[in-house]
Formats: structure tokens, sequence, C-alpha cells
């Protein structure tokens, strides 16, 4: 439980060996690369890092559609099944897709799996341009079916005319016109002379309309003022004929793009393939980006970098059984180095180091916080839900998701969290007597619904003693900075105020015969006067140092604010709980039906409940999470670190065993 101790690694080999001692270093997983400091950087290699890119490019294309493709499938054939099942329409035809995954974590494969794929890229790369191929056709496809759907927009609205559009226009004496108008309208011509017809619609009105050539102007000025639109259409076809030959049109394009999405999921069974290549390639780009800060020479390369201490002997053996021809320097981090951040816990604590790194990575020379955070992390969580039906809900649906699904590390951290909380709720819900809010259950200790300032009473205390304990961890940094009388100035008078405060309360819920109260107030006292002598002595002046005192005591307003964000630990562990029983009233109002009743009211519990047990969690892990960063991390985590980023570890799709 500490943070690994690092070592700077400057490795001098030859170019022919390069690939070699690369792909060693990527297969230990415990290699970072750095910029070497001086030297000419290589140039040949940015070009094979431009193709690189261009290739993963490529494949990346070919992932996204090719799933695209699969996604469209599925949702035609469950769409097809339901018209099926309703006589709306027959079975369309099968198609080699699986199930299209919308998350789930990364495949996971050993090295010479992984390599293996890389043999295959001539031939993945021929499907990607098949693909590429497919997927230009389908462009082309769907463009026509726009065109056409708006083809038949157009033309839709005068489909009852009888006629031609070409014999639209003026004759030599009449004039032909169609108009429509979205509006059910009738029309008045006066005194002019005009032959009018009105054709059925769906909706609005269609006229065909003669008139003189003469007062063609006059009916479009009528026209017009009414609503209606004049065609322009001249096709030498009917409208019904010419809509017909459109959806026929639309029929051939829609079958087109059918059968080229089919071709294209021909090719789905390359996609796991595809995407170990994405990252194969990836690797490829992540080592060519490293090579371009290599030192050279004609013959030789230089690389530094970071590697945790006590696996540079096994790396450095792995190395050596590619290459003797090889020197290698291992240095100890120097003045002004910034090394990476590689944090070694226990088991049961890796979970909470991602807690900690929403915050900020630890800096490589600073005590590892996560141990200690991860015990008052567990308390509150579980005093947070309050409940041991909660509680056993949750461990139990953690430790099945840890046990039969397939996760990324973060996720399975997540869930291991949760579950851990999940145990914490079932020990304090014995405690309270929490027992999916059933108020007959007797608490071992007290209930929190009942005696409310106890549960407050009982969230300050543990609030306090994580404040303390904060304290008592930035005496260690100091002491460890060689700062020791920073290490007792700084927090020691924080303890006697504490304790002084301890002494009243002690002596107000005891009532005992010796003096605590007195000497409560002798220790507030001190501490007071402790913090205006001490606080400002890092100050210039007598004046700074008097300034610095007064600031210093003003920031036990900061400290009281601190200790009473505690509460939120009562607010959310009697929330949990009062929904929980407003529910169980709900449901109880169903149980004196016989039988059914029972029935109704389970089905109403358990939604409710599990929507409880939700919100629960939410707010748990985001309270809690503020505690741990504002009121704990404060008072002595410094972070500001890097995390240790290997060579070789960013893939997208492949995780290593």
């Amino acid at each position: 439980m500490a943070i690994a101790k690092m070592s700077r690694l400057r490795l001098i080999g030859l170019k022919s060996d390069k690939n070699r001692i690369m792909n060693a270093l990527v297969r230990s997983g415990a290699f970072e690369a750095t910029p070497t400091s001086v030297g000419e950087r290589g140039v040949a290699e940015r070009s094979y890092l431009e193709k690189a890119v261009a290739r993963q490019a490529k494949i990346s294309f070919a992932i996204d559609w090719l799933s695209a493709c699969a996604t469209e499938y599925l949702s035609k054939k469950k769409q097809n099944e339901s018209d099926v099942k309703r006589g709306r329409a027959q079975p369309i035809a099968a198609a080699p897709v699986e199930n299209v995954k919308k998350g789930g974590g990364r495949t996971v494969m050993g090295y010479d799996d992984f390599y293996d794929v890389a043999a295959k890229e001539y031939e993945l790369t021929a499907v990607c341009d098949e693909l590429e191929k497919l997927n230009f056709a389908r462009l082309e496809y769907k463009s026509q079916l726009q065109k056409n759907r708006t083809r038949i927009r157009t033309v839709a609205p005068y489909e009852a005319f009888p006629l031609k559009f070409s014999a639209l226009g003026n004759g030599a004496s009449a004039s032909v016109l169609l108009a429509y108008s979205s509006a059910n309208t009738d029309l008045s011509w006066g005194e002019l002379p005009v032959f009018s017809e009105r054709y059925a619609t769906q909706k609005g009105t269609l006229l065909g309309i003669v008139c003189r050539v003469c007062d063609r102007e006059k009916v479009t000025a009528l026209l017009s003022n009414a609503g209606f639109s004049l065609c322009t259409l001249t096709d030498d076809e009917t409208p019904a004929k010419l809509i017909e030959s459109y959806r026929a049109e639309q029929r051939k394009l829609t079958d087109n793009d059918t059968a080229a999405l089919y071709r294209a999921l021909d090719y789905y069974k390359y996609l796991p393939e595809l995407k170990v290549l994405y990252d194969v390639i990836g690797q490829e780009i992540e080592k060519a980006t490293v090579e371009l800060d290599f030192v050279t020479t004609d013959n030789t390369f230089v690389i530094e970098g970071w590697i945790p201490s006590d696996a540079a002997p096994a790396v450095m053996q792995k190395i050596k059984e590619k290459t003797e021809k090889i020197v290698t320097y291992l240095t100890e981090p120097q003045e002004g180095d910034t090394p990476p951040t590689l944090v070694v816990s226990k088991k049961i604590f890796k979970p909470y180091e991602d807690v900690t790194n929403m915050y900020s990575v630890p800096a490589y020379n600073e005590l590892d916080p996560n141990p200690f955070m991860a015990v008052f992390f567990f308390l509150f969580f579980g005093i947070m839900i309050g409940d041991a039906g909660y509680g056993v809900v949750l461990s139990i649906a953690a430790g099945l998701m840890l046990k039969f699904c397939k996760l990324e590390r973060g996720t399975s951290r997540l869930i291991a969290l949760v579950g851990m909380g999940g145990i914490s709720a079932i020990l304090w819900g014995v405690l309270f007597g929490g027992v999916f809010s059933i108020s007959a259950v007797p608490p071992l200790w007290f209930n929190p619904m009942e005696e409310p300032l106890m549960m407050l009473a009982v969230s300050i205390i543990l609030g306090v003693v994580q404040i303390l304990f904060g304290y008592a961890l930035n005496s260690v940094k100091s002491f460890r900075e060689h700062r020791p009388v920073d290490a007792i100035l700084d927090s020691i008078f924080i303890f006697i105020l504490f304790g002084g405060i301890a002494c009243i309360a002690l002596d107000m819920l005891l009532k005992p015969a010796a003096p605590l109260q007195t000497v409560g107030l002798a220790l507030i006292g001190v501490s007071l006067a402790g913090i205006l002598l001490t606080a400002g002595r890092h100050r210039k002046g007598i004046l700074g140092k008097i300034m610095g005192g007064f600031s210093g005591l003003y920031g036990l307003v900061n400290l009281l604010s601190d200790v009473l964000s505690y509460a939120r630990i009562f607010g959310l562990g009697l929330a949990s709980g009062a929904i929980g029983l407003a529910f169980n009233t709900l449901g109880i109002l169903f149980f004196d039906i016989p039988v059914v009743g029972y029935v109704i009211g389970f089905i109403i519990l358990i939604p409710l409940h599990a929507f409880n047990i939700g919100i629960g969690v939410l707010g748990a892990y985001v309270h809690n999470a503020r505690l741990q960063f504002l009121e704990f991390y404060g008072k002595f985590y410094t972070g500001d670190g890097r995390m240790f980023s290997p060579l070789g570890e960013k893939t997208r799709y492949v995780r290593f065993n």
C-alpha cells in the first residue's frame, strides 16, 4: 500500500534490434518512455507515423461502418418480426450478424494472438477496401432515394390530373393551367370566360383550368390571391404514371441498398480481427511517436523512460533474451525530475484508487492516501444507506456481476466498491434496525428515525475523527519532508481544541463530579492562544506574524464548516430510511386485500425500493466522495501527480492477460 519507487532507464541499442527491444518493452507493461534530452531526432519515422495513422483511420472507418450496418440490420429485423406477427410482412432474409454489443469490456487476449492478427493486415485491408466501395454505393443509393422522395412529394398533389404535364401551357388561343391549394377553397371567376374542373384529392384543392390566352394573367392573379400555386412541371407523362415510375425506381433503389447491406454484413465475421488490428496499428503509432524523441546515430539509438524499480531486473532480462547488444543505465530520480505515480495497493483497496484519481493522482513522493480514505469511505457509504436489506441486495448484485460479467477494470472497480458499501450497509443496518425500512425490526444500537439527534451526533463524531486523522497525516507528511516544527505546531493545537470540546460535551452528557467543563475550557484557551502565537510564524515582520495568528483563528470558522459538512451523513441516512418507510406505508395499504393484495403490494414495493436503493447509492457515492475530497484531503493531501502510463497500454478494443 504505497507508491512504487521509480528508476530512470537509459538504453542504448542497435537500430537493427530496435523493433525487438521495443516489443519487449511493450510486453513488459512496465516502461513509460520520455523524450531524451540531447541529440538529433528521427526524421524518416515521421513519414511512417503519418502512414500508420492513415492505416488506422481506414480500419476505424470499417469498424464503425460495419457496426452501424449490423445495428441497422438488427433494427430492421426487430421491426420485421413485429410486422410478421401482425401479418403485415414476410420474414426478411437472415444475415450472419450476432447481437451488437452497446458496451462491455475489451477483448482479453495474449500478446502472441495479438501480433498474429498483424500478419493478416493485407487480407483485412482488402476487406476495408470492399467496405468502402459498398459504403459509396449505399450513399449513392440513399442520395437517389432522397431525390425520388422529393420528386414524389412534388408530383403527389397533382396525381388526380388525367392529362400529361406537357399539355399545360399556352395554345393558339387557349391556355391550360393546373393549380393546387392545400386548403379546401372555392373560387369564383366572375365574368371571365373560364372553364375549370375540380379533381378529387385526399387534401387540398386541385383545379384544371382552360382560359383564353389574353385572360391568363387575370386568372393567374385570382388563383394567387386565393392561395393557389400553379404547376410548373412539363413532363410528357401523366402525374399518376410519373409517380408510379418514381415508386418503381424507389423500390429498385431500396432493393439495391438492401443487397449492399447484406453484402457488407458478409464481412461481419472480420469485425473482431479488425478491432484487434486497430489496436495493433495503434501500438505501432504509439511506438513511432515515442521513437521521434529517440537520440539516434547512423547505427544506434537511445531511449529513456521510467520503470518501476522492482520490475527493472525482469524487464532487463526480457530484453537481453532478444539481444545482448545493449547498454543500460538505471538511475534514481534526480532533483527536478517528475516521475510518474504507480500506486501499489492490496486488492481490497484497489476500487478506492479511482475515487482518489477523480480528485488528483498522488504525487510521486507523497503518502498514498487510499488505505486511509478507504476505511472512512466504507463506513460513510454504509451509514448513508443504513439498511441491511439494501446492503444484502447491493452485495449480492455486485458479487454476481463481478463473477459472471466481463467488465472493464474501471467498471469492475466501481461495482466492487458498491459491493463493499453494501457490506457496510449491512453492518450499520443491523445496528440501526433497518431492514427494507420495516419499522418492526429492533435495532441492535438505536433507530435513527426515533433518535435523530443520536444519528446526528454519530455523524459529527465520525467527521471529527476523520478530520483529526487528516491533521495527523499532515504531521506525518511534514516529518517526511523534514519539517518537525511544522509537523507539531500545525496539528497539536487542533487536537487540543477538539479535546477541550470533547471534555465539555462529556460534562454536559454525564454530569460527572470531576470538573470536565473547566478542563475543557482551559484546553480550548490553550488551543486558541497556541494558534494565535504560531499560525503566523512563517510570515515576515511582527505585523505579518500577528495578522497570520488572527488569520489562523479565523480559519477555525472553516474548520467548523468542515465539521458541519458531515451532517450530510445524517441527512442522507435519515432520508433513505424515511423514503423507504413511506414506500412501505403505501404498499401496506394493499395488504388488507385478501391474497391479491399481497401480490399487488409486492409488485408496487419492489420497484419503489429499487428506486430508493438507486438514489441512495448515487447520493452515498457523490456525497461521500465530496467529504473525502474537501474535508479530508484538504487537510494533508496535495496530489498533482501524473499516473504511470506504460508503453502499449493505450488500447481501445483489447486488453492483455
